[in-house]
């Protein structure tokens, strides 16, 4: 972050378990200021100009402070069911969070908030993958077990629409095991489905399923990748 390197701090005292915090470091690799404390730092993403990390009691939220990375501790809020965030992503256009929270659902989280920052959304099944829309602020996709894919309107914090596209992907098993997984490009939402060896395509406008790409082997993990080109006049 600018000139500071924000860096995860080891449990030295049981190195197979999770970060226990974070700490800052500058330029010329000195620490600045103490151990931000993040007990079992999962996950990380940025929204903006906003740097968050997930830990068992909440959010660590990172900004640009005064020439130094300024660190606050958001707690997990006292309505919410045990739990906690292990994947966070940020949103485009859009300042915001989302995140796992247990098996079948996921949390909305505005890091700009000190009171209601965090809002649950249930799903129907358990939860396999979700992404953020870039293009369309507004909405994140989430796809369950039972096969179904979800456009989450996360202004309203509610599901807008779900679509029937694949059979049931047990979360049973181990958590590598090829399931589908869900990305956005332009127009475009692409969900794999390893087992039947194809690329589903989604109108992200319209939600409506507009056709099927076969590829071989198991289709697992997927990446949406983009550029812009650059016009020369008068050469």
């Amino acid at each position: 972050m600018a000139s500071h390197v924000l860096l995860s701090e080891p449990n030295r005292e049981k190195p197979d378990e999770l970060p226990v915090g974070i700490r800052v470091a500058d330029k010329a690799g000195a620490q600045v200021g103490g151990i931000h404390a993040c007990p079992d730092l999962h996950g990380e993403a940025s929204s903006g100009n906003i740097l968050a990390f997930a830990c068992a009691t909440g959010l660590l939220v990172v900004t640009q402070g005064d020439g130094t990375p300024a660190i606050r501790h958001l707690p997990y809020a006292d309505s919410l069911p045990d739990g906690k965030t292990t994947t966070l992503i940020g949103g485009r256009g859009l300042q915001y969070f989302l995140g796992n929270y247990g098996a079948d659902k996921v949390v909305l989280i505005d890091p700009t908030l000190e009171s209601d920052a965090f809002r649950l959304i249930g799903l129907p099944t358990r939860r396999v993958h979700f992404a953020v829309d870039p293009v369309r602020a507004k909405f994140a996709c989430v796809f369950t077990e039972d096969g179904q894919l979800h456009q989450i309107d996360v202004v309203k914090g509610e599901i807008a629409n779900s679509l029937k596209l694949t059979g049931p992907y047990s979360m049973d098993g181990h958590w590598s095991d090829p399931r589908p997984r869900v990305a956005v490009a332009g127009d475009r939402i692409v969900v794999t489905d390893p087992l039947q060896g194809v690329l589903h395509l989604v109108d992200a406008t319209s939600f409506e399923k507009t056709g099927d790409i076969a590829v071989e082997g198991k289709p697992f993990n997927i990446v949406s990748v983009g550029g812009s080109g650059q016009t020369h006049e008068g050469e």
